[in-house]
């Protein structure tokens, strides 16, 4: 998307660059442009929006499932990892969520760079600046996807698994504590390492205030061990 927008803005800019640098405004021409590449690739992502949410979900649902089965069988306990309505729901919410996500990536990066290439022609830029602006608008756009993937790979363990020790009859669970990355860390969750939670209510954060899971909030590595009475 960043290499196709950056080659057909960067040659209808070119086309019209003695304009842009010379006081007379083609901001339509370019506009016009960038709304045709714009449309083509929000149907791109609309497309596989769907494909890719739906092996997540599957992705998913497999790694915390076995996941949860393995710890369970730890503990002496046998359950089988069936798809009950209330795991359906949490599955369809998860699917929705990466639909919607997986959608807004292109619509940032296109509005970011709509206003840039106005900027640049309302203040007489040239190509060599418009190119060099677009690199940097995709280097943002990229690490906005690493972060919403990472983040939602954590939300999408901690549901399923949360929702699958409640079908197996576990109500409570320990907090365990992870650290989003070297200097990513919040004092709260490293607080409430090792405090016992209702799994249907979630861990109290003193700092939030508020009663939080494992992995809702965004960066948050946490996870849980389920209690076995």
């Amino acid at each position: 998307m960043s290499d196709s927008v950056e080659y057909w803005l960067g040659a209808e800019y070119w086309r019209n660059e003695s304009q842009i640098v010379g006081d007379d405004s083609p901001a339509k021409a370019v506009g016009k442009k960038l709304l045709s590449v714009m449309a083509s690739w929000r149907e791109k992502f609309d497309q596989k929006a769907e494909s890719i949410a739906l092996w997540f979900v599957r992705r998913s649902n497999a790694y915390a499932s076995t996941s949860v089965a393995n710890k369970l069988k730890a503990q002496g306990m046998s359950v089988s990892m069936r798809i009950t309505p209330e795991v359906q729901n949490v599955l369809d919410s998860i699917y929705e969520t990466q639909v919607s996500l997986i959608k807004s990536i292109p619509e940032q990066y296109l509005t970011q760079v709509s206003v840039l290439v106005q900027e640049s022609v309302s203040r007489g830029r040239d190509v060599g600046y418009l190119k060099k602006e677009l690199q940097e608008r995709y280097g943002i756009t990229e690490r906005r996807a690493k972060v919403i993937a990472r983040d939602q790979n954590a939300k999408a363990s901690n549901a399923i698994s949360m929702e699958r020790n409640l079908q197996a009859g576990i109500t409570h669970g320990i907090w365990v504590h992870r650290a989003g990355g070297s200097k990513t860390f919040r004092h709260s969750h490293v607080k409430m390492n090792g405090t016992e939670f209702e799994l249907s209510k979630g861990c109290w954060d003193d700092h939030e205030k508020q009663w939080v899971m494992p992995g809702e909030k965004i960066n948050c590595k946490c996870e849980f061990r389920p209690v076995i009475k």
